[in-house]
Parts: structure tokens; C-alpha cells; sequence
């Protein structure tokens, strides 16, 4: 499948998974859990979009502008109109994707550099930004999984095993850090803890790579953008009307 055919798969697991809050509770946690391949998922795409583009300054520049409109757009949101911290509207995968690309950008330029000096401090501050990102010092959402990601795709991106193998590996510590210190290991307890905590689903987009042909699609305009869009938009929608019902 091309780009534009899987985009509009994952598009749709993403607006099941935010429209949630909206639905009987007992579907919240499979829903949660079944679209955790979701944002890694756009990451790959991101990836791709670094390896592929003509103009990387352009492209990272539009990532970090469409993370300052949804920025802006959740604060005048949530300051203007919901004026409730139970409704709102966190949520901005572009500043993720921004920063894994300018992480990627920061090795990218570190490898083709013949200046050691320059090697030596874009590779650090390369290890800072992913360090930060991942500890939660820079508020990118779902970072602790999607940058490591990121990483994994673009230094593995030739070699398809080697790069499955290590979103598993990935995937171990995610599994783990969540059942450290419970009072019991029941069977229920570990169910609940890994309920609560589905982040290592995120090797479910595994599959959803090996569909991909490496192709585009589409070359209409409205493909490229339809992401950019449609993210903040439905996004802020569920959000008022999950409001507005409860009010």
C-alpha cells in the first residue's frame, strides 16, 4: 500500500482513539490499546519524509510551524471557551515529530561533517535533545516512545529484520517499568498495570510498515496537508463537544 492509502487507515484508528471519551466506557482500554501504533506510525512517515524531501529545511520548518498553530489553537480553546482542565486539549504530535526530525537532522549533519569539532557537539547535542525529550524535560507528547522510534527507523531504515528486532527490544522496558514495584504479580494486577500502560503495543505498526511500498500516492496537494489538518481539527472538535455534553 502507498503513503496516502496507510495515512488514511491510521487517521481513522487515530480518530477512534480520541473519540473515546465519548463512548461507553468498557471499549476505552481495547481502543487505547489497539492504536498504539498510531503516532509511531506517522513517526515512521516522518522519517520517510526526511529521507525523501527536497528541501529538509522547508519541511522541519513546517513541522514546527503546525506545532505553534496547534499550540496556539489549544490555548484559545482551552483559555476562551472550555475554562476546564478536566476537558483540555493537550495533545500536539507535531512538536514531537518536529523534534525527532531535528534530532535526525542534528546526525545527519554530524555524519557528513569533516570537521571534528562539529561532529563532536552536533552528536552531543543530538544525545541532549533525544535525553531531554525522552525523560519528559521537553513536554513532547508520547516522546519517551516515538523519538527512540524515530531513531530505530532511521539508523535501521535499510535493514528491515534488524529494524523489527529492535522495535522489540524497544518494546521489553515498556513492558517492565510499569510492573516494577506492584504490591502483587496476580495475573489481574499484571493485566491491569499492562492496560494502563500499552505503550509497547506500539510494535502493532510493524505489520502496517511491511504494507507500505515506499510509494507516495496521490500527488494532489490536499494529500500532503489532509494530516496537518485533519489532526487539530477533529481533535478540537471531540474536545468541545465532550465539553459541551458535560456542561
Amino acid at each position: 500500500m502507498n503513503r496516502n492509502q496507510l495515512k488514511l487507515i491510521m487517521m481513522s484508528l487515530m480518530l477512534l482513539d480520541h473519540l473515546v471519551p465519548l463512548l461507553p466506557l468498557q471499549f476505552g482500554d481495547p481502543i487505547h490499546m489497539i492504536t498504539r501504533c498510531v503516532a509511531v506510525f506517522f513517526a515512521f512517515m516522518a522519517v520517510e519524509g526526511f529521507h525523501y524531501t527536497r528541501n529538509r529545511k522547508n519541511y522541519l520548518l513546517r513541522l514546527y510551524v503546525w506545532a505553534a498553530i496547534m499550540f496556539v489553537g489549544n490555548t484559545l480553546i482551552n483559555t476562551l471557551i472550555i475554562k476546564d482542565p478536566m476537558y483540555y486539549s493537550y495533545n500536539n504530535i507535531f512538536l514531537t515529530l518536529a523534534i525527532g526530525v531535528s534530532i535526525l537532522t542534528l546526525i545527519d549533519f554530524a555524519k557528513h561533517t569533516k570537521k571534528p569539532v562539529s561532529k563532536i557537539f552536533l552528536s552531543v547535542l543530538a544525545i541532549i535533545l533525544t535525553v531531554a525529550t525522552v525523560l519528559g524535560l521537553i513536554p513532547a507528547e508520547g516522546g519517551i516512545v516515538v523519538i527512540p522510534f524515530m531513531l530505530l527507523s532511521y539508523f535501521f531504515r535499510d535493514t528491515p529484520r534488524k529494524r523489527d528486532i529492535s522495535y522489540l527490544v524497544l518494546a521489553i522496558p515498556l513492558v517492565i517499568l510499569p510492573l516494577l514495584g506492584l504490591p502483587d504479580y496476580s495475573f489481574n494486577t499484571i493485566r491491569m498495570m499492562l492496560e494502563g500502560n500499552p505503550d509497547f503495543l506500539f510494535i502493532l505498526v510493524i505489520p502496517f510498515i511491511h504494507l507500505y511500498n515506499g510509494k507516495k500516492g496521490s500527488d494532489n496537494p490536499g494529500f500532503k496537508y489532509l494530516f496537518y489538518v485533519f489532526y487539530p481539527a477533529h481533535l478540537w472538535i471531540i474536545n468541545l463537544v465532550n465539553w459541551y455534553l458535560n456542561h
